[in-house]
């Protein structure tokens, strides 16, 4: 079967996440990138033919296209052999929707669109700045890692005792989260996020896919 073609920039943290799906399925992708990763990029005909609204990640797998990180994860579990991506169970499947649901609706608004994108942001981009803005950011995360951490206890990964669609989201945000100057103190006596970091970040998946931004940040500190 030939290769999936994942459309993004390596440092979008919805990219990861379908090369994180790819990476534990053991699907042969290739990472496209598109043009100069400029928003102005994403609004040629080429890539709007592969994502209508002009948005990363989108997903080319001969004459299959799909757009949006969720969907590319579940074609890929669904269409590939290999260790399931999705828990088979009703109870920990709909435990796996409402997470990635709660991600996407709550914590995608506050941690990575919100605080971590007025500290990452390239030049340009229009996000909020102003530090009273931030630290009302800073207490709404301390809440989230609370809610995360809660519903974490007495499991391994977010849906139950198998990694999921739903870490694959979370990782990459709490990646960027943890690199700010503030990252640790939001997870300081979060035991059970600690147990679930440690569960997903010494993955090969996890390592394989690290975005070559933190590379350089890692590099410079």
């Amino acid at each position: 079967m030939s290769k999936i073609e994942i459309y993004g920039s390596p440092n979008s943290t919805f990219v990861r996440t379908t090369r994180l799906a790819c990476e534990e399925k053991g699907a042969p992708y290739e990472m496209m990138v598109v043009g100069e990763n400029t928003f102005p990029d994403l609004k040629k005909p080429e890539h709007l033919a592969r994502h209508p609204f002009g948005r990363i990640p989108a997903m080319q797998h001969g004459d299959v296209t799909i757009f949006e990180s969720l969907a590319i994860c579940r074609y890929v579990d669904e269409a590939f052999d290999g260790p399931a991506l999705q828990p088979a169970s009703a109870v920990e499947r709909a435990r796996m929707t409402q997470w990635t649901s709660a991600i996407n609706d709550y914590i995608v608004p506050t941690m990575l669109r919100g605080y971590v994108a007025a500290i990452f942001a390239p030049p340009g981009l229009d996000v909020e700045t102003d530090e009273e803005k931030l630290e009302s950011f800073r207490e709404t995360i301390r809440d989230h890692c609370r809610i995360l951490d809660e519903g974490l206890a007495g499991q391994t990964y977010l849906a139950g005792d198998s990694i999921s669609i739903a870490d694959f989201l979370l990782t990459p945000i709490l990646h960027y989260l943890g690199n700010t100057l503030d990252g640790h103190s939001f997870f300081e006596g979060r035991g059970n996020i600690s147990r679930w970091w440690e569960a997903v970040s010494t993955r090969p998946s996890f390592k394989n896919t690290i975005p070559p931004f933190l590379m350089k940040e890692n590099q410079a500190a």
